[in-house]
């Protein structure tokens, strides 16, 4: 008998504990959470031609907006956009301060060692742009020359794993490259191919042609590891709506060419 009540009070800290543990466990779960608050915080860069923007008649547009705007309606809840620069939209997530990421997100090894991605739902185009006079064809052509591209961008990337001796000049955000072309700062960009047109609005006394295409990476929604939940329903909806043609619709309205075939049959759950 003089044992009990330590036995007791050891099986009433395993019941706490169990219970403390599943209600962590319940927590945990973004997607019910996402759902009981009936609010979903989506990271979004304000200033991406054709996938985020401003337009003065519209308001804040462009593909991913609209795309954003689907999900939440298919998933039942209103939507709070976290505008954020390009280089701040993992740090957003993984703060907390968003719940998913859906802004031109290409899926690269580096990014999936600190998130998870949906399956792809649309494709992102990075080009070198420069003056029709300037001669460049690839990457050999940029050596010793300026080139200016944005922080933490799978296009900086790929300019710092396949060139040697570029000066490239790094910007935050995509409105902050664009204006340092127009200050004069560099030459040649590496941007997204819609920032050619954006460019040549901007500085038509220094017009840019796309001179060569870096990659195109396929875009996914970004995801917390933890949200087993959210990323298996973000998956089967994008394998819905892609399969219905509204994804395509929405990046054809906006993008002017449908989605590549490739995108297709990777839109399976998994």
């Amino acid at each position: 008998m003089s044992h009990s009540r330590p036995i007791h009070q050891a099986l009433r800290c395993g019941l706490l504990l169990l219970g403390l543990l599943a209600s962590g466990a319940a927590s945990a779960d973004q997607l019910a959470d996402i759902k009981a608050v009936n609010r979903i915080r989506v990271a979004i860069i304000n200033g991406l031609p054709n996938f985020s923007y401003q337009d003065p008649k519209l308001g804040f547009t462009g593909s991913d907006v609209d795309t954003a705007k689907l999900l939440a309606k298919d998933l039942g809840v209103a939507i709070d956009f976290v505008y954020v620069a390009n280089a701040d939209r993992i740090d957003t997530l993984l703060s907390n301060k968003a719940d998913i990421i859906l802004s031109a997100l290409s899926i690269t090894p580096e990014r999936e060692r600190a998130i998870s991605f949906s399956v792809p739902y649309s494709v992102i185009a990075l080009v070198i742009g420069a003056p029709k006079k300037l001669q460049v064809t690839g990457y050999r052509d940029l050596v010793g020359k300026k080139v200016g591209v944005g922080r933490n961008t799978s296009n900086g990337a790929q300019l710092k794993q396949n060139t040697t001796g570029v000066d490239i000049v790094e910007y935050e955000d995509e409105h902050a490259l664009l204006d340092g072309y127009v200050k004069r700062q560099f030459d040649i960009i590496s941007a997204q191919r819609a920032d050619i047109d954006e460019v040549n609005r901007l500085a038509p006394d220094r017009p840019i042609e796309e001179k060569f295409i870096q990659r195109e990476f396929e875009v996914a929604v970004g995801i917390r590891k933890s949200e087993r939940s959210l990323r298996e329903w973000i998956n089967a909806w994008v394998a819905k709506n892609l399969g219905n043609g509204k994804l395509n619709t929405i990046y054809r309205r906006y993008h002017g060419q449908d989605l590549p075939e490739t995108v297709m049959p990777k839109a399976l759950v998994r």
